[in-house]
């Protein structure tokens, strides 16, 4: 369930609760919580990954981003990743068209993939 979505119904269901009338006494629920420091939080940091230069190209005048192997160019259907392509990677390209391979990501391939 999306954020936003879970949010509306929230909102919804607490404008049909019934108010409690003044000299009504209200039960209390008590709701656990977990509190944590923000510093334990940044305790698992993200694995840093390297981008190797491996010859791959880019269809030029892109802006510079992630594009994932299956990107294709809407204007008209070529990959985006025009030499050494590989599906599943992810690539960072410049607006040159130079290319960069991160290697394999879980999003690429699929319809949800990183394309720009």
């Amino acid at each position: 369930m999306h954020l936003s979505f879970a949010l509306t119904l929230l909102t919804a269901t607490l404008g049909l609760a019934t108010p409690i009338e003044e000299g009504s006494s209200a039960a209390l629920v008590a709701v656990p919580v977990e509190a944590r420091a923000i510093d334990s939080l940044a305790a698992t940091p993200l694995d840093k990954r390297s981008c190797s230069s491996n010859g791959c190209k880019c269809v030029k005048g892109l802006a510079q981003g992630q594009y994932c192997g299956n990107c294709v160019l809407v204007s008209n259907g070529n990959w985006v990743i025009t030499t050494k392509r590989v599906a599943n990677h992810v690539y960072e390209c410049s607006p040159s068209g130079a290319c960069c391979d991160y290697g394999a990501a879980s999003d690429c391939g699929s319809l949800k993939a990183r394309c720009g």
